[in-house]
């Protein structure tokens, strides 16, 4: 998993994501905005760095998405909670029609649970997480407090 996390940041900095990598890859093949978005819903729950920097990216470039190509591909190769939480975060920063069209075809997750698996390891992190929980995340059917710093 740490190995294509660590590729999607490298995807993440040629779409021009804010992100600091150690170094850079040459010849990493390129990929569209919406494949790469797509997968790391996929890998978001595993990554709080990696969520933060594809809700950056998608607050700055949501023009560049062409929405039912990112549906389609987060069909096949994501996960449509996490997407509905990333472009509902979004819309809170700044609102945008794509995004609100975005939300209108995700599913929250069922049944409720932490959002980022690290918090379901630790006792203390997910009483905290359940205290204060998001409504953005609850929303999705997530619970998390990470969100407030952005």
């Amino acid at each position: 998993m740490a190995d294509r996390v660590d590729q999607l940041f490298q995807e993440w900095q040629q779409l021009g994501g804010r992100v600091l990598l150690a170094e850079s890859l040459p010849n990493l093949p390129i990929r569209s905005p919406e494949e790469v978005i797509a997968e790391s819903t996929a890998y978001c729950r595993e990554s709080g760095r990696l969520t933060w920097v594809v809700l950056d990216w998608l607050i700055r470039n949501i023009e560049r998405v062409e929405a039912s190509k990112l549906l389609r591909l987060t069909r096949q190769h994501g996960d449509l909670s996490v997407l509905g939480v990333l472009c509902d975060a979004a819309e809170q920063r700044q609102p945008h029609p794509k995004l609100t069209r975005l939300m209108r075809s995700c599913q929250p997750a069922e049944p409720l649970a932490p959002f980022f698996h690290r918090v379901a390891k630790s006792r203390l992190a997910l009483k905290l997480t359940q205290e204060g929980a998001l409504d953005v995340f609850r929303r999705w059917g997530y619970l998390s407090n990470e969100l407030r710093y952005l």
